[in-house]
């Protein structure tokens, strides 16, 4: 009896205690403890976007969101504050808002939550530049759960995380924030990790590990390890054989984006059988593969893309017959397609899922019996060289989602029979083949599709009414595809979802309408419509428009006075024929990036921002654009607006009325001008020494103005024109938002764009650059009143293509350094006032191609030799100068009335001198006989009575 009434009085005090222990979970909601330690963790958060903690009042924490308590203890054990919105901010960083996570510090607080067991802080920004991560919470000996990801931290990763004994899953991987302003988390000391034995999932990708050289001993060592992420942490193989890993539940293992450059067969994973994926892209590795990798017979993906595989050892992959995935994106793989797809395990052909081949230099047809690979969901065959039309089968592929066969060079046509059992597609693209679509204008298609790229197909004439019935498409490209046509009424409200819609490049006719607000997309959106027919006026804007070009249509009146798209970056909207002013609207686009309103109607002048207002409100804003392209418009008056425009590279207001003078500010408050082209307006005065002071400067057009007196002699400060390889800033006309290009490896490649072009005249001519933009040097002063000799100094500009002084009042010699201009491919100093003779060294401009010096008062030889002998039109290079002799010139230089050898100027001297002397040495001598007849009388009788006889003889 005494022992069970110990135990009932035990059982009772055990109850009373628990009782207690509820009460104060009860008394309060929570721990008052708990409570205040996450109120203490929500006093350090200083910025909360989406609201995590809007829900953190009141006594009961456990009701609070975000928040989970053990049901039975009343304790804290799941803290999961994670940014859902994480991939949503990548996507819309620099365009919308800022980095959309909490902001803030981590409260050491947490430490009171003693039985904590998750914590997710992912994708918030609780780091930043020297923050690392906190070594408290290797204090937090509950913990079973860690994500610490896209935090933005920086430093050392503590090796206090060791202490995290129950562990089962770690992430540390800084994704896309890693480097961000300088951050870069790394490892010096892995030795921690083997005292986490229970790890299941470690991910430390982008973790910087290259100073770790046992890396695979300590990992081995976890021996219940099943995800293993280590991409992009500058890991580097040795080529002597590992010691083999103890990692036999490894499931998944990503060494992708490190430095590995060879595949020893020795090496630890080969044989470790658990291993159902395994990326090892966007490597070094050139060598085969290995014969082990036929060991790894529990393999399901493989993914080699962005090495340098030259080809495909079939004995290695003969035994994988899970093999669902594989890619081998952008390896020089150089086979016959029905070649390669043979090599290929035949017992995975009806298993494999997902087939990559993008950019493999792959060649010859699809083979008929793709059909065979009944599984087939992703086909990526995209930018290769294969040909013949594509064939009826791939429609027997019916669980086919996404199919990629564009950049070849395919031919024939598509038709419904190719495509009408595929059922479950959502991605096409098949741009950049000679393709012709064959579709029936009342066929249904039996798919929604997501993604339709079809560029330089041949869709036309008539519009692909087909596309009716895809109102799913986000990403739509029927750009240059020969459509001929108007633009159906229902075209705007089916694809009112789309991101990117590109219908460029054709002659679509019709009217715009008053308003695209309705067009409801959550992501940014980029419309690209140029090169159309389309009429009426720049209606209201999607709001999430982030770039628009509309150019080369037909577009007329006013511009909105709200575009009502806030978040623009790029607004393209040259050569149509809107009228009106600027609106002031453009200064609260705080994120405008290229502006292009040139070859339109515009009048008045642009807004300066530093003075505008809404309503009674003073802006002070600036233009925050780096491009700016107003030419050939009706705009007047100074370019006083430049002030509040700090950020331009490319700034092209020429063809208008601008006027008053060249500013002295404009190095001061426009630093990182590159591009200046002011031709064709009415600026007057001198040339400001400033100008000289913007060092990235290289090109400046101020032609055809009323600009007059001499020209800087400070023009070496121009680093950009001065250096071979001047350190310029980036091409601002340059997309921001790129054409996706497809989808590889779980991610989405994107294709250059270049969004605008900057008019530059060279050799005579008017030329559009892009891309080459970077390496187009100029100088252009032609057509003012500027006067004095050519500065010497101009010969140091080394780095200029195109230099035209012509028709100004320059006088004095070409300077003798003149071909130090090496990299020159067009001169013109013609119609002005030069004399002298042309320096020999225009023999060493061996990339000129068009030459102008008419119409001067050169004189003397013209040189030869290299580039002088194969010039554009080299007869009227030198017409006007009547002093020059010498091939390509009819004149001979040997002839009495040619002057050899020296300059007019030096001939005219002697000839002034030699007549000078002649007509004393006359003078002199006529007074010697003179004198001599008066003073000698006996050489007077004597000369006279010689003439005398003289005459007799006669």
């Amino acid at each position: 009896m005494d022992a069970a009434a110990a135990c009932c009085l035990l059982l009772v005090l055990a109850t009373t205690t628990i009782s207690s222990v509820y009460a104060q979970a009860a008394d309060g909601g929570c721990f008052r403890k708990e409570r205040e330690a996450l109120l203490s963790f929500k006093g350090g958060i200083t910025e909360d976007p989406h609201s995590l903690l809007a829900s953190w009042n009141g006594q009961d924490c456990c009701l609070w969101s975000n928040v989970r308590c053990n049901n039975r203890t009343g304790h804290v054990i799941k803290l999961d504050l994670r940014n859902n919105f994480l991939l949503d901010d990548m996507m819309v960083l620099g365009y919308t808002r800022p980095y959309q996570g909490m902001h803030g510090k981590i409260s050491s607080s947490l430490l009171a939550l003693h039985h904590l067991e998750y914590l997710d802080l992912s994708g918030n920004y609780l780091g930043g530049f020297g923050v690392s991560i906190p070594r408290f919470l290797g204090s937090l000996g509950s913990l079973v759960y860690l994500n610490l990801s896209c935090m933005s931290f920086d430093g050392k990763v503590p090796p206090q995380l060791g202490n995290l004994s129950r562990l089962l899953y770690l992430d540390l991987n800084p994704w896309f924030l890693n480097n961000d302003d300088g951050n870069n988390l790394h490892v010096d000391d892995i030795s921690w990790l083997p005292r986490l034995p229970w790890l299941r999932f470690l991910d430390m990708s982008s973790v910087n590990l290259s100073t770790i050289g046992n890396f695979v001993q300590e990992v081995s060592m976890l021996s219940n390890l099943r995800v293993l992420r280590l991409s992009e942490c500058e890991i580097v193989f040795p080529h002597t054989p590992i010691v083999r890993s103890n990692l036999t539940s490894l499931e998944l293992l990503d060494l992708s984006r490190n430095l590995i450059d060879t595949l020893n067969p020795s090496y630890w994973f080969w044989d470790v059988r658990t291993i159902r994926h395994l990326d090892l892209g966007d490597n070094r590795i050139s060598e085969p593969f290995p014969a082990a990798m036929g060991n790894m017979t529990s393999l399901e993906a493989l993914h080699l893309g962005g090495n340098f595989f030259t080809s495909l050892n079939p004995k290695a992959l003969s035994n994988l017959c899970n093999l669902r995935e594989l890619t081998l994106l952008g390896n020089h793989i150089d086979q016959d397609l029905p070649e390669f797809l043979e090599g290929l395990p035949h017992c995975a052909w009806t298993k494999m899922e997902f087939l990559d081949l993008t950019h493999t230099n792959l060649s010859g047809e699809i083979p008929k019996w793709i059909d065979q690979w009944t599984d087939l969901r992703i086909l990526q065959l995209s930018s290769n060289r294969l040909v013949g039309s594509i064939p009826r089968e791939i429609g027997g592929l019916s669980k086919l989602s996404k199919l990629y066969l564009d950049g070849n060079q395919f031919n024939g046509s598509i038709s419904e029979e190719h495509l009408g059992s595929l059922i479950n597609l959502e991605e096409l693209d098949l741009s950049y083949n000679s393709l012709q679509m064959v579709i029936s204008s009342n066929w249904t298609p039996p798919f929604k599709l997501q993604l339709a790229y079809f560029p330089s197909s041949k869709l036309g004439p008539h519009f692909p009414l087909w596309l009716k019935r895809q109102s799913d498409v986000t990403y739509l490209d029927i750009s240059d595809a020969g459509i001929v046509d108007h633009l159906p009424d229902w075209f705007w409200v089916v694809f009112a979802n789309v991101q990117y819609l590109n219908i460029s490049c054709n002659q679509i006719s019709g009217r715009l309408p008053s308003t695209l607000e309705f067009m409801s997309s959550a992501m940014p959106i980029v419309f690209d419509l140029n090169s159309n027919m389309l009429t009426g006026s720049l209606p209201q804007l999607p709001r999430l428009l982030v770039e628009l070009d509309i150019s080369r249509n037909l577009l007329s009146g006013p511009l909105p006075q709200n575009f009502g798209a806030p978040f623009l970056s790029d607004l393209l909207l040259s050569e149509n024929s809107i009228n009106g002013t600027i609106p002031v609207h453009i200064c609260e686009l705080h994120g405008l990036n290229v502006l292009d309103l040139a070859k339109n109607r515009l009048i008045g002048r642009f807004p300066d921002c530093a003075e505008v207002s809404v309503g009674t409100k003073k802006l002070n804003a600036t233009f925050s654009a780096e491009a700016l392209m107003l030419y050939e418009n009706n705009l007047s008056g100074d370019i006083s607006f430049l002030q509040s425009c700090p950020e331009l590279i490319i700034l092209d207001l020429g063809h208008n009325k601008f006027t008053g003078r060249l500013p002295t500010w404009i190095a001061e408050r426009v630093p990182d001008l590159s591009y200046l082209r002011l031709r064709h307006n009415m600026f007057s005065g001198s040339i400001p020494i400033q100008v000289t002071q913007l060092v990235y400067l290289q090109y400046l057009d101020l032609a055809n103005n009323r600009i007059s007196g001499f020209v800087p002699h400070t023009l070496a400060n121009m680093k950009a024109m001065t250096q071979d390889h001047p350190e310029g800033l980036n091409n601002p006309l340059w997309s921001s938002y790129d054409r996706p290009e497809g989808h590889s490896e779980g991610e989405l490649y994107k294709a250059a764009k270049y969004d605008d072009s900057l008019e530059v005249v060279t050799k005579g001519q008017y030329l559009d650059y892009t891309s080459s933009l970077i390496y187009m040097v100029g100088l252009d002063l032609s057509c003012n009143n500027l006067v004095g000799e050519i500065p010497v100094e101009i010969t140091s500009l080394v780095n200029l293509k195109s230099l035209n002084i012509s028709h100004n009042q320059f006088s004095g010699k070409i300077p003798e350094t003149i071909g130090f201009l090496g990299s020159l491919e067009s001169l013109d100093m013609s119609c002005n006032e030069l004399s002298g003779g042309i320096p020999a060294s225009f023999s060493n401009m061996t990339m000129l191609s068009k030459l102008n010096l008419s119409y001067n008062n050169l004189s003397g030889r013209v040189p030869t030799g290299n580039q002088l002998q194969a010039l554009i039109d080299p007869a009227s290079v030198y017409i006007g100068n009547n002093y020059l002799c010498g091939p390509p010139l009819p004149r001979n230089c040997s002839g009495p009335e040619v002057i050899t050898g020296g300059d007019l100027d030096e001939h005219q001297s002697d000839t002034r001198y030699f007549y000078l002397g002649m007509a004393a040495g006359f003078v002199v001598g006529l007074w010697v006989v003179f004198v001599v007849f008066l003073f000698g009388k006996r050489f007077r009788v004597a000369y006279f009575q010689l003439f005398d006889k003289l005459v007799r003889v006669m």
